[in-house]
């Protein structure tokens, strides 16, 4: 019996530090796979990979309009989207609370940047 080999995407997910008003994260790769580390509750992967859909198209519109954003953000009711694109064409996404003095600002910010900076995995 052969052990399963860990999935690098989801390794990759699983191994970003947590940040503080995080409610829930995700990643959208160039081949259009979706992992999040939430999969029901509030924020279902469904709507989820619907809005990471949304947040790609609105990536390639800017780009192809010659005003390529490093970041986009989305404002909703009780939340707030962070979407950031890496070179390879992976997109983080990280959902938080409104309220910003519940979220480590800080800490969101490292995570945004790392991401963008981090070289894709190898399988």
């Amino acid at each position: 019996m052969s052990e399963a080999m860990p999935d690098p995407t989801t390794q990759g997910l699983n191994s970003m530090p947590n940040v503080r008003g995080t409610l829930a994260r995700g990643i959208r790769f160039a081949d259009e796979t979706f992992v999040a580390d939430v999969a029901a509750g509030e924020f279902p992967t469904s709507a989820m990979e619907t809005a990471w859909r949304v947040m790609a198209d609105a990536f390639q519109v800017l780009g192809a309009q010659h005003l390529p954003p490093t970041r986009l953000t989305w404002v909703h009711e009780r939340t707030v989207l962070h979407f950031v694109q890496r070179a390879d064409g992976a997109i983080l996404g990280v959902i938080v609370t409104k309220k910003i003095a519940d979220v480590d600002t800080t800490g969101l910010e490292q995570l945004l940047t790392g991401f963008q900076s981090k070289a894709p995995p190898t399988v």
